[in-house]
């Protein structure tokens, strides 16, 4: 079993405001490196002010004023090159979305995005001047703690509102660069490889498993991902190892078996490949706050693999 990292890593407890609702919203300045970390919370991040590199499982990508990053419980992130940046988080303890709020999957694609993974990746949206001065408004009155503004009533009537103004910029985007369904034979390999990209995959199984003739997957994932499917296969492993190195203290060469990759050697360079360092770099440089440790070119799966670290299935 995976030793996973404590520290640093923030609990709704330490975060909450002490009247008990689940949301709170805060301004922060941040300045130079912010290490990997994770929380057991769901956290909002809207830049006001400044630039610098947002951090996580799917690369570097840089954010400035309107950029906003919806960052799921239990997944790392870092902040890398900040220049004057200032953030104005929301928190919001998962239990809230799960029950109270458990309609949300309905009613917004960008929540339902979330939770249709175990390792859901990072949503990132860009919000125009006007979004983003009533997304601002909306933060400001969840972090007013005069007594006649912290009812739970006004404050999730709030988050509502603020998860709506993301929801739209969040879809709009997405039907501008809306993709085409995929072929059924590529959804259904894909759907196996993300449940399980530690077995040892080869095109045979995974076309007997779509009943599709093994050349004719190839072509179909070439024209509808770009790559063949054992490539997909790598860039899902290495995502899953990416985590697991950053978010676990296993030894890297385990980390590797657990993915499928039983030579250390072979490992580091499939992985290096993915993201331009070691995996012993990446691990360092991940924990210590150095910036630039993803490849830019990188195109990692978007989807996200489905590998819980704490029990390795």
């Amino acid at each position: 079993m995976a030793s996973t990292r404590s520290k640093p890593r923030y609990e709704s407890a330490s975060v909450f405001n002490p009247d008990g609702l689940p949301v709170w919203a805060d301004r922060h300045r941040l300045d130079g490196e912010v290490a990997a970390h994770e929380h057991d919370f769901f956290e909002i991040a809207l830049v006001t002010q400044g630039r610098a590199l947002h951090i996580a499982a799917d690369g570097d990508y840089t954010i400035q004023p309107g950029s906003a990053v919806v960052v799921p419980p239990n997944q790392w992130h870092a902040y890398g090159q900040c220049e004057d940046l200032v953030v104005f988080d929301c928190f919001v303890a998962p239990e809230l979305i799960d029950s109270t709020l458990s309609f949300l999957d309905a009613e917004l694609p960008l929540m339902q995005t979330l939770h249709t993974s175990s390792l859901p990746l990072p949503q990132r949206i860009q919000l125009g001047p006007r979004d983003l001065s009533l997304a601002i408004a909306e933060l400001y009155s969840m972090s007013d703690v005069s007594p006649a503004r912290r009812s739970r009533i006004q404050v999730v009537g709030h988050l509502l509102i603020y998860l709506d103004i993301l929801n739209r910029a969040w879809a709009a985007d997405r039907e501008t660069h809306k993709l085409v369904p995929l072929h059924p034979a590529v959804t259904g390999a894909v759907q196996l490889m993300e449940e399980d990209p530690g077995r040892s995959w080869s095109l045979a199984d995974l076309a007997s498993a779509t009943c599709t003739e093994r050349t004719h997957l190839v072509r179909l994932f070439q024209r509808e991902l770009g790559v063949p499917p054992i490539a997909y296969l790598n860039r899902l492993r290495a995502q899953a190892a990416a985590r697991l190195l950053v978010q676990t203290d296993e030894p890297i060469a385990q980390i590797g078996a657990r993915l499928g990759w039983e030579d250390a050697s072979y490992f580091a360079q499939r992985f290096k490949n993915a993201y331009g360092l070691s995996p012993s770099a990446y691990r360092k440089r991940a924990v210590s706050g150095e910036s630039r440790y993803h490849l830019a070119e990188a195109h990692l799966p978007v989807s996200g693999a489905r590998f819980d670290t704490r029990t390795g299935n």
